[in-house]
C-alpha cells in the first residue's frame, strides 16, 4: 500500500518526527473537506434567503398596518360624510317646518336630490362600470393598494366638502327663514287643491260672450266635492254669496296679500275665523256663473289682482287641461 510521508523538523532542535499517511486516508479527508464546504455553502445560501424572506415578511406586515390605518381613516371619513348628510336631512326638515311648505315641492324646485341613476358611483364597485386593465408593469416601489385608495380618498374629500358646504348653506337659509317665519306663513305658496288648470291669468276669450276679456284669476277644474285648502295662514274676511262667483271666500294673509275662492259647492269657514296653511276652507262646486265644476282662484297684492301661478311653488303638480 502506498503512503504519504509527513516529516516534522522542529526549529533549532535535533531530530525530526515522521508520519506515514495512506493514500486512502488522504482521499477520505479530501471528500470530507469537500462535503463540509458544500454544506457550509448551502447553509449560507439558505441563511441569506431566509433573511430576504424575513425582510419581505416584515415589510408586508408594515404595509398591512399602514393599509389598516388608511382604512380606518377612510371609514372615519365616511362616518363624517354620513353625519353631514344626516345634518342636511335634519336641516331640510327644519326648513320645511319653518316655512310650513310641502317638502317635496321645495326639494324639486331647489334641485336637491339624488344623482342620476345612470351615473355610476365612484365608490360603488357594483355600479356596472367596466374596470380597465393595464398591460404596463407597475414599478416595484409603487404600492398597488395606495393606487386603489388614492381615488377613494379624493372622492371622499370631495363628498365631505360638498356635504359640509350643504350643511353651512342650509344653516344660513334656516337662519334667514327663522327671522321671516311670519312672512313665509303669509305667502300663498301652495296650490289650494289638486286639479287641472283650464284657464290661466290674463287675456283670454270669454267662454260666455266669445269676446276678448281679462281673466283675473286661475281656473282649476276638479270633481265636485274636491277639498279646497288655505295656501297660507290668514283670517277669513268674507264667506258668502258673490255675484257671478256663487259661494265665495276671501282670506287675508297679511303683508297686503288676499286670496279669493269662487264657485264653491260649500263654504266651510266663516268671517273672522283664523286659518293655518293646509286648513280646508271649501269644496269644489259649480255655483254662480260657471261652465263646469272648478275653482276660480284669485290673489290680490295691495288691492291689485296678480297671477296666482307666480306664488305657487308646486304649480308643476297641477295638470294643464288640453284646449
Amino acid at each position: 500500500m502506498r503512503y504519504y510521508t509527513i516529516v516534522i523538523a522542529p526549529d533549532g532542535k535535533s531530530g525530526s518526527e515522521r508520519y506515514d499517511v495512506s493514500y486512502r486516508m488522504v482521499f477520505v479527508l479530501k471528500v470530507l473537506t469537500l462535503g463540509l464546504l458544500i454544506g457550509c455553502g448551502y447553509g449560507l445560501a439558505d441563511y441569506l434567503q431566509m433573511r430576504t424572506l424575513r425582510a419581505t415578511y416584515l415589510q408586508a406586515i408594515q404595509e398591512q398596518r399602514m393599509m389598516k390605518g388608511e382604512a380606518r381613516i377612510l371609514m372615519t371619513g365616511l362616518d363624517e360624510v354620513k353625519s353631514s348628510l344626516r345634518k342636511v336631512r335634519e336641516y331640510s326638515g327644519k326648513l320645511a317646518a319653518i316655512a310650513n311648505l310641502q317638502t317635496s315641492s321645495l326639494v324639486k324646485r331647489a334641485g336637491v336630490g339624488t344623482s342620476s341613476a345612470s351615473a355610476p358611483s365612484a365608490l360603488n364597485p357594483t355600479s356596472g362600470a367596466s374596470i380597465p386593465t393595464f398591460k404596463t408593469s407597475i414599478p416595484e416601489n409603487v404600492s398597488l393598494d395606495r393606487l386603489i385608495f388614492k381615488p377613494l380618498f379624493a372622492r371622499l374629500d370631495s363628498i365631505t366638502f360638498s356635504s359640509q358646504s350643504g350643511v353651512f348653506e342650509i344653516q344660513q337659509v334656516i337662519s334667514r327663514l327663522s327671522q321671516q317665519t311670519t312672512l313665509l306663513a303669509s305667502i300663498p305658496s301652495l296650490a289650494p287643491l289638486d286639479g287641472w288648470i283650464t284657464s290661466a291669468f290674463g287675456k283670454r276669450t270669454s267662454p260666455f260672450t266669445g269676446e276678448p276679456a281679462i281673466h283675473k284669476g286661475l281656473d282649476v277644474a276638479a270633481p265636485i266635492g274636491t277639498p279646497i285648502f288655505s295656501p297660507a295662514d290668514g283670517v277669513v274676511l268674507f264667506s258668502g254669496q258673490r255675484t257671478g262667483f256663487g259661494n265665495y271666500i276671501l282670506i287675508a294673509h297679511g303683508v297686503g296679500i288676499i286670496t279669493g275662492y269662487g264657485h264653491n259647492a260649500q263654504n266651510l269657514v266663516s268671517a273672522g275665523q283664523v286659518l293655518h296653511r293646509g286648513d280646508q276652507v271649501a269644496t269644489v262646486g259649480q255655483t254662480g256663473r260657471a261652465t263646469g265644476p272648478h275653482l276660480h282662484y284669485e290673489v290680490l297684492l295691495n288691492g291689485r289682482t296678480v297671477d296666482p301661478a307666480k306664488f305657487i311653488l308646486n304649480i308643476d303638480q297641477l295638470g294643464v287641461a288640453a284646449h
